[in-house]
């Protein structure tokens, strides 16, 4: 069920949701009924709100943080007009000595698998990060992370590629049965597509990684 604290920010046109990690967004062919899908439809449902349900943006399962769904398919069009400004917290393993950095570095498929990327110079698509150290925790460097495009486990890769994949990435970093790796989209900033009104929406980072940083 959608609880009122994992609405970020809602009216007559888009609604904005914090996603705990361990959730998918979109119903798949051998799980449905317990995604961000479904506790939108549910809630809906029990308001008797008459809204379609358009996923803006996506997330990986293990991450946490913001997820934008569009009340109505043209707003879905026009905010995939523009830019939206995508800020993550993330937790990388090491010691990053570099303060603020850019990773341009193309992201592809890796060979042999359907879930997996990877850095390929011959084969990835365009994709660039910016990340900011906000400081050190048991050896661990805690980043403020900036998208410029959109590649499938960008972050993940792109952190992995210079070494410092994030805390407790099973499929990047250490192997194990993680249910979350440490990554949350803390900010969305955008213009209303409907108001033209400018919207910076944030959350900070849940309770189970704030545990890790203290």
């Amino acid at each position: 069920m959608l609880t009122p604290d994992m609405i970020a920010y809602e009216d007559d046109f888009l609604l904005v949701l914090d996603k705990p990690a361990g959730m998918l967004v979109h119903p798949t062919v051998s799980e449905r009924g317990d995604t961000l899908y479904d506790y939108v439809k549910d809630y809906y449902e029990r308001r008797s709100i008459t809204a379609d349900i358009h996923p803006v943006s996506r997330l990986d399962r293990n991450t946490s943080g913001l997820v934008i769904f569009a009340k109505e398919p043209i707003v879905q069009f026009w905010l995939s007009q523009q830019e939206v400004d995508k800020e993550y917290l993330a937790l990388a393993q090491g010691r990053l000595q570099q303060m603020q950095g850019i990773i341009e570095a193309p992201i592809a498929r890796k060979e042999g698998s359907i879930i997996e990327r990877c850095v390929d110079y011959e084969r990835g698509k365009y994709a660039k990060t910016a990340y900011e150290v906000l400081g050190y925790y048991d050896g661990n460097t805690l980043l403020r992370v900036r998208l410029y495009t959109g590649r499938t486990h960008q972050i993940r890769v792109h952190l992995a590629h210079i070494g410092h994949p994030l805390v407790d990435d099973n499929l990047y970093g250490t192997p194990g049965p993680q249910s979350r790796h440490a990554l949350h989209a803390y900010r969305l900033a955008f213009k209303h597509p409907v108001s033209d009104d400018f919207l910076e929406i944030t959350r900070i980072l849940p309770a189970d990684l704030r545990k890790i940083l203290y």
